[in-house]
């Protein structure tokens, strides 16, 4: 049990810390840190724990795996294609660093690009906000991937007060009321975040169908992790109710979800991105 559990906490480390080299910070990767750190703490101290708190710790990590393992498997079973012939896309922004459009941008307009070109009567919102760190805004930004492959301005909208997945779709939503246009409508975000994306969705009068754009796989643990902790700290996962630690933060922090947990993650992960670019 102590070789394995060294070795499982080696993968999670490996897998968790990695994004950091990129630049990619947020509290999912703390999370999955800490989890590798647990599983090392266990396997390095294993044979001086008494052998009921080895059973105990071996008992609850094991239960705390599958539970995120299972929890993972179900946001994914949202990130599926539903999308058939909706006439209105709204493609949910990320992050841009300075000008240039990050991985998972990129990937959103290359989805939303060949819906766009096979659905040639389809109109869409373009929606995010500009960050203290972007030159421009992820809708502008969007809205410049798409037009330089051919897409026509006519057909694009652009959204640039959202700072968050809530108003991402809430000020979207206003924009199809005051054009008219079809509320059966197609998000087009990363597949880990549908499930979010959905239930605000819902919230909002929209019918919801989805169109998913593919996470690098060493990416997708860190993001997975972090939309679980959203989704949780939101505390609305289907008809579930989850009281969490996160409303104490939350009571003196009120800022949107997104900037929160990305900047919790930040205030963890820099230090460590600061000491890797130092190291390498």
């Amino acid at each position: 049990m102590q070789i394995i559990s060294l070795i499982i906490a080696v993968l999670l480390l490996i897998i968790f810390i990695f994004p950091i080299s990129t630049g990619v910070h947020n509290l999912g990767m703390a999370a999955g840190v800490l989890l590798g750190l647990c599983f090392g703490a266990e396997g390095l101290f294993y044979n001086k724990m008494s052998f009921t708190a080895q059973r105990y710790t071996v008992f609850a990590l094991f239960v705390v795996s599958l539970i995120l393992i299972f929890a993972c498997a179900y946001v994914m079973k949202f990130g599926k294609n539903t999308a058939t012939n909706q006439k209105t896309l709204i493609v949910l922004g990320c992050r841009v660093k300075g000008d240039v459009p990050s991985l998972a941008l990129q990937k959103r307009a290359d989805a939303a690009y060949f819906y766009l070109l096979k659905n040639p009567d389809c109109v869409a919102i373009l929606s995010g906000g500009q960050g203290k760190d972007e030159n421009i805004s992820e809708a502008a930004c969007l809205k410049k991937l798409l037009t330089d492959r051919g897409i026509a301005q006519s057909r694009l909208f652009c959204e640039e007060l959202s700072t968050s997945t809530d108003e991402n779709i809430r000020f979207s939503k206003k924009i199809i009321d005051e054009n008219g246009f079809d509320t059966s409508v197609a998000i087009v975000t990363s597949e880990y975040h549908q499930l979010r994306a959905k239930h605000i969705c819902e919230k909002n009068g929209l019918s919801f169908a989805s169109i998913s754009s593919k996470t690098e796989p060493l990416y997708l643990p860190t993001f997975l992790v972090r939309e679980l902790m959203a989704l949780i700290n939101k505390k609305s996962v289907g008809n579930f109710k989850f009281p969490t630690l996160f409303l104490l933060l939350r009571a003196i922090d009120n800022r949107p979800y997104d900037i929160f947990f990305n900047d919790v993650g930040a205030t963890i992960g820099r230090p460590l991105y600061n000491l890797f670019n130092f190291l390498f």
